[in-house]
């Protein structure tokens, strides 16, 4: 079985390719030329099939023909070009990893919401955007989100554990950390709030001496960070996404847990060791169950509905914007 994965999201699909690949099976993953700062295309190079941006979509349509399992993630647009092309021919998975489902607000603040999240401009924008995810996963054969939480966003998906590469992440060579280094670590990233997350260590007195470190201003390569969190006890995992805490571990922090940290969570209970499940031959054979299943009649009922219904509330602008221009002419 030849299974493609279109794109990749923090080197998921790298490691699902690498471990399906030592299962026995061909597995690929495409992905944009010098797209990935933290140096993981570089890292899992010879698992990945590397194009120009502006070929990523005609590449990706070429490989999948003599692809048996189309794996892609969070780009519903390509779900809905692979199937216009090979129809029913292929299985065709789609991934959502967080934010491309859940969407982001950079301005985090409540004021700037209100103002706008009225706006006929944003609400349109919305409803186009709410279209797009419903089509593409109308013509999935399946959904798989990556966090528990997900799925309320995703009627029908299925939980598959984001896997750990613990051929890269383990207890080997582990570090001692020197007194004067901090005990734990705080990571800012694109997404997140540091502000609120440092808040709330404070509101919560939180007993650790801690390190804040921000990725986005220093990019930390892939292929170091397993060294880079052995100076650490604790990893702090406390995310705040659109302003909520998020419940649920992060990649990193189960990557700190196959370090041997120990990791604070958002109950700010810590959690001593890598859960089974995200071990990646056990995450790999969950998936291949997942390939093998189909979707029930009545979820593709529900989404055809839901469609529909997008597409008239979708119309109406446009319709209006038609019969405007015709009045004044």
């Amino acid at each position: 079985m030849y299974v493609l994965h279109i794109w990749d999201q923090a080197g998921v699909a790298f490691i699902l390719a690498k471990f399906q690949q030592i299962n026995g099976n061909e597995s690929k993953v495409i992905r944009v030329k010098n797209a990935d700062k933290y140096g993981i295309d570089e890292f899992y190079k010879k698992y990945g099939l590397f194009v120009a941006p502006e070929e990523l979509v005609y590449k990706s349509i070429e490989e999948a023909r003599r692809a048996d399992v189309i794996h892609i993630h969070s780009l519903p647009e390509m779900v809905i070009n692979i199937r216009n092309i090979y129809r029913g021919s292929k299985i065709i998975i789609l991934h959502y990893h967080g934010t491309d489902i859940r969407g982001f607000s950079e301005n985090n603040s409540r004021t700037f919401n209100l103002r706008n999240i009225l706006r006929p401009k944003n609400i349109f924008r919305k409803i186009r955007k709410r279209r797009l995810h419903i089509k593409a996963q109308r013509l999935a054969d399946r959904v798989i989100v990556s966090t528990p939480d997900l799925i309320q966003l995703v009627k029908g998906s299925i939980f598959l554990p984001n896997p750990i590469d613990t051929d890269h992440f383990n207890k080997k060579l582990i570090k001692q950390r020197s007194p004067d280094v901090y005990e734990g670590i705080l990571v800012n990233s694109e997404v997140t709030n540091i502000e609120l997350a440092m808040n709330y260590c404070k509101h919560k007195k939180i007993n650790v001496n801690i390190d804040i470190y921000d990725r986005t201003k220093n990019p930390i390569c892939y292929k170091d960070i397993p060294n880079f969190l052995k100076k650490y006890d604790v990893y702090i995992d406390l995310r705040f996404v659109n302003r909520k805490l998020l419940k649920n571990l992060s990649k990193t922090a189960l990557e700190a847990l196959a370090c041997g940290l120990r990791v604070l969570n958002y109950n700010l209970e810590y959690v001593d060791n890598l859960p089974s499940e995200h071990y990646p031959t056990n995450v790999v054979t969950i998936l291949s169950s997942i390939y093998s299943k189909k979707r029930n009649r009545t979820e593709t009922i529900e989404l055809e509905l839901k469609l529909v219904i997008l597409n008239m509330i979708y119309g109406i602008p446009i319709l209006l914007r038609k019969l405007l221009k015709y009045d004044q002419t």
